[in-house]
């Protein structure tokens, strides 16, 4: 029988994904990449605030990326 929709996942806490999603680092081409994608939106008229909460991240953050 299928497994009905919405039914928690087997696997529960301590699989495998788990550990790789605690243990990534972005590198610099993804870094290079994400600076270029916010200036051209700050660039484009979003306000840095939505522009953050899109790409997941703090302002003062974003804001030092931009600046370096």
């Amino acid at each position: 029988m299928a497994k009905a929709r919405g039914y928690p996942d087997q696997r529960g806490m301590g699989a495998q994904s788990d550990f790789i999603s605690e243990t990534f680092v972005s590198g610099d081409p993804f870094r290079k990449d994400r600076v270029l994608r916010t200036k051209v939106l700050i660039a484009s008229g979003m306000p840095p605030e939505e522009t953050a909460t899109m790409l997941s991240m703090p302002l003062d953050q974003l804001m030092r990326e931009i600046s370096d």
